[in-house]
This record gives structure tokens, sequence and C-alpha cells, in this order.
């Protein structure tokens, strides 16, 4: 029982470890960035997909008789 919990200890302290290097070479500014360009990317496909859907809807109402007015 002994030697489980000083396997369980060593694994844990390395995963600690490890956490705390991956941490520390990180560089602190590239999630921004990358957050910003993913953000960007979703809105135009976003703004895409809207147009697409708008012109559409546009061309059906188009084509009901008496939706263009009075």
């Amino acid at each position: 029982m002994n030697t489980l919990y000083t396997a369980a200890t060593r694994m844990t302290i390395a995963f600690l470890n490890r956490c705390a290097d991956l941490d520390v070479r990180r560089d602190r500014g590239s999630g921004v960035v990358e957050t910003i360009i993913i953000v960007a990317g979703f809105a135009s496909l976003a703004f895409t997909v809207y147009l697409a859907v708008a012109g559409k809807v546009n061309g059906w109402i188009s084509k009901i008789p008496g939706s263009s007015g009075p």
C-alpha cells in the first residue's frame, strides 16, 4: 500500500510540474490574438450566411402574389 501511495504521489508531482512548465513556456499574448482571429472568422462566416439566407427569403417573398404592396 505504501508503494501505491508513493507511485501516486510521484505521478501527481510529475503532472503538476508538467503543467507548470507548459504555463511558463506559453506565450501570453498569443491566446488573445488567436481568439480575435477566430471571432473575426466566425463573424464573417455568419455575415455570409446571413446574406445568403436574406437573398433566399426575399426571393421567396417576391414570388408571393401581392407581396410587393397594394
